[in-house]
């Protein structure tokens, strides 16, 4: 079985975890996280710890271990990959795909992406490098999602759309074919997007309106969560 650590350790990475035990293909040795003392017990069930912190990564892996990013955020992701690039320029990134996800076979998924349970991806869809296609998301065909770009539970996609790197489709929002959302911009839960979105902003509504610009660091997950 291959090695395997989860960078993060909040509600996404648990999820990942989950994923990840269910395939059977990799052994995770832990989780490392920034944010957290070294041997903090993360999973009391699978004795999973954290095991330090990124800028130490290469002292506490080898150079065969793989690495998956348990964060919600993408410009977090992005953050993440390129801190670890100058530290660890070989490193290898998993792609976990749940086995309770439906794929077609003409589909490309990226290094570092994450399908969660119940999507199901149409034939000519590229998924870029570390992506999250989160539950229950239906991604139509001939698609382009942009690395570090990801969607919410329950999101609809129809045919030919293309999504720019690190933006995001919200909880419960639908796409129609053919429509471009450019990079750095966050689609609202439960917008219905029947125009192309210009890049660094934000749409929300039935149609989808522009309603703000934002940065492109600027946080849109707001989650609030019990450890263990």
């Amino acid at each position: 079985m291959k090695k395997i650590v989860i960078i993060g350790s909040g509600g996404h990475a648990r999820v990942i975890l989950s994923e990840i035990l269910l395939l059977k293909k990799f052994k995770v040795l832990g989780f490392i996280d920034d944010y957290l003392p070294e041997k903090y017990v993360v999973d009391k069930e699978k004795k999973l710890v954290n095991l330090g912190k990124i800028r130490n990564i290469s002292s506490i892996i080898s150079n065969d271990t793989y690495g998956i990013i348990g964060v919600g955020e993408n410009h977090l992701r992005k953050k993440i990959v390129n801190q670890i690039k100058k530290i660890k320029k070989n490193f290898k990134w998993a792609t976990i795909i749940s086995r309770n996800a439906i794929v077609a076979k003409k589909v490309s998924v990226g290094d570092g992406t994450v399908i969660i349970p119940g999507s199901v991806i149409n034939n000519g869809t590229k998924i870029g490098n570390h992506c999250i296609i989160n539950t229950r998301s239906s991604i139509g065909h001939d698609n382009f999602f942009s690395d570090f770009s990801s969607s919410g539970p329950g999101v609809t996609v129809g045919g030919g759309v293309f999504v720019g790197e690190s933006s995001y489709l919200g909880i419960g929002s639908t796409v129609i074919q053919g429509i471009k959302i450019m990079e750095n911009t966050i689609i609202g839960g439960h917008s219905f997007v029947n125009k192309n979105c210009k890049k660094n902003s934000v749409y929300f509504g039935i149609p989808a309106k522009r309603i703000k610009s934002r940065k492109s660091k600027s946080k849109y997950l707001k989650i609030n969560q019990k450890r263990n």
